[in-house]
């Protein structure tokens, strides 16, 4: 199962595989830069991905197999 692009939002944390959390930090040209941690045992967030290798927006949502939750629109 997989999130729609349109979910997909800078502040939002998101379920992954392997019951991985994934928060989004920065959405920059179609990429996604993602913290991530272990959802069972709640430890610091941090870097899901090299940072000069971003992961596409398309594939991110792909890998998300849930919204834990989004931030607010003001």
């Amino acid at each position: 199962m997989s999130i729609p692009q349109s979910d997909v939002r800078v502040g939002g944390i998101y379920s992954a595989g392997n019951n991985q959390h994934r928060k989004v930090v920065a959405i920059e040209n179609g990429y996604v830069h993602w913290d991530s941690r272990g959802g069972n045992v709640q430890n610091d967030w941090a870097p899901g991905h090299p940072k000069s290798s971003p992961t596409p927006l398309a594939k991110f949502g792909e890998d998300c197999t849930g919204v834990i939750s989004l931030p607010s629109r003001l």
